[in-house]
């Protein structure tokens, strides 16, 4: 398994608080990226509350309807940008904080382990849920819901629940990143901005698709998931907890506006 190979060697924990700037929070993440493929820091999981903002692909970005699509987000406030991982738009906010394993990786073994990827980090969630209380979740599609796919955490069935948490993966040829955001509430702000960028992308999506953790009945705030997450971590791989070192706080803040779509006037 995965967890049982990151144990034989050290990993590192970052919790940077949240970044008010989600272009900085990009940027951040793509220098964490860099530095495990280059082997400038060891493997890395991050955990991180999100700012507000839309996250798109780069084949969303070639559909039809991706201008108008950016202009409703902008509308709702919610700025947007492109990410490196695959999947589908997702919407951020006060409410979600998002998670990546990131490990040094050779093009063979990327392209062998995704599936086994996505198996780790759907367990990694559901652990670090129970270390809330939180027992109501399962692996499932969830019928017209945002950045669709088969390892989302969803309560309920396929047909009416809701989605928790949208998982994704990043593969390069030295490196593979799997992740995800976590919806811990404001559901309905998100359902709101994710209903009208989806349909001017004239893609299926179900505005009660978008659940969170408060709307399943756990209470417990954005700083206490993080910090379940964190636990899980730890115990799950011995990821020991590290700062944010100065040199990868101002590679994110070089790259603040590398990843946002800026629309011409």
């Amino acid at each position: 398994m995965l967890e049982e190979k990151a144990k034989a060697h050290a990993i590192d924990l970052l919790t940077p608080k949240r970044f008010e700037d989600p272009g900085v929070a990009y940027a951040y993440q793509r220098a964490v990226f860099e530095a495990v493929a280059s082997g400038e820091r060891p493997p890395t999981v991050s955990i991180t509350p999100t700012a507000l903002h839309v996250g798109v692909t780069r084949r969303d970005t070639r559909r039809r309807g991706f201008e108008g699509a950016v202009r409703a987000a902008n509308e709702e406030g919610y700025p947007v940008l492109v990410r490196g991982a695959g999947g589908g738009a997702t919407a951020a906010g006060p409410g979600t904080l998002g998670f990546s394993i990131i490990r040094p990786s050779r093009p063979e073994d990327a392209r062998r382990g995704v599936g086994e990827r996505y198996d780790e980090a759907a367990s990694f969630v559901l652990a670090a849920f129970a270390r809330l209380g939180f027992r109501g979740a399962e692996v499932g599609e969830v019928r017209d819901e945002f950045c669709p796919g088969d390892h989302s955490i969803r309560v309920g069935s396929f047909e009416g629940g809701m989605k928790l948490v949208g998982i994704a993966q990043r593969l390069t040829s030295r490196a593979a990143s799997v992740g995800g955001i976590v919806l811990v509430h404001g559901e309905g702000d998100l359902a709101r901005v994710l209903g009208r960028v989806y349909g001017a992308l004239s893609l299926p999506f179900r505005a009660g698709s978008v659940g969170s953790l408060s709307a399943a009945g756990c209470g417990a705030s954005v700083e206490e998931v993080v910090r379940a997450f964190a636990e899980e971590a730890g115990a799950r791989y011995g990821a020991t907890p590290v700062p944010v070192d100065g040199r990868l706080m101002d590679l994110a803040l070089a790259g603040r506006l590398d990843h946002l779509v800026r629309l011409p006037a």
